[in-house]
């Protein structure tokens, strides 16, 4: 079994996606606004991500449509849940909650960069 730059970006999704679900446990409040887009995102590509893994180690991929489709929805989920934590969190106290969503934030936004890269690379073919 090859590693291609591909399966480091797909393995690189997952452990930055492992980081945020694990970051979003301890720093969740509760509030319903920012949490319904937040978790789902998280969980959900939690999820596709784990199952993309699978299909990686078992040798049957998905077809490309769908990964790039889901590539470019994860774009703009992530990019849109670190915009929200970030709009909320920006200003409030300083205090470790704080940080932690600004993190995760953070990390959202980067996993959302490389999902972008991620749909070049499956549609350049590699």
């Amino acid at each position: 079994m090859a590693v291609s730059r591909l399966s480091i970006v797909k393995f690189l999704e997952l452990a930055l996606t492992c980081a945020c679900v694990a970051l979003h446990y301890h720093s969740y409040n509760g509030e319903p606004d920012t949490g319904m887009l937040v978790t789902g995102t998280f969980i959900g590509y939690l999820i596709i991500f784990a199952g993309a893994a699978a299909g990686y180690v078992m040798q049957t991929p998905s077809h490309k449509r769908i990964d790039i489709f889901y590539s470019l929805v994860g774009v703009a989920l992530f990019v849109a849940s670190g915009a929200v934590l970030i709009d909320r969190y920006q200003n409030s106290f300083k205090s470790d909650f704080r940080d932690k969503n600004l993190a995760k934030a953070s990390l959202s936004i980067i996993n959302g960069a490389i999902l972008l890269v991620d749909a070049v690379l499956t549609q350049r073919g590699g």
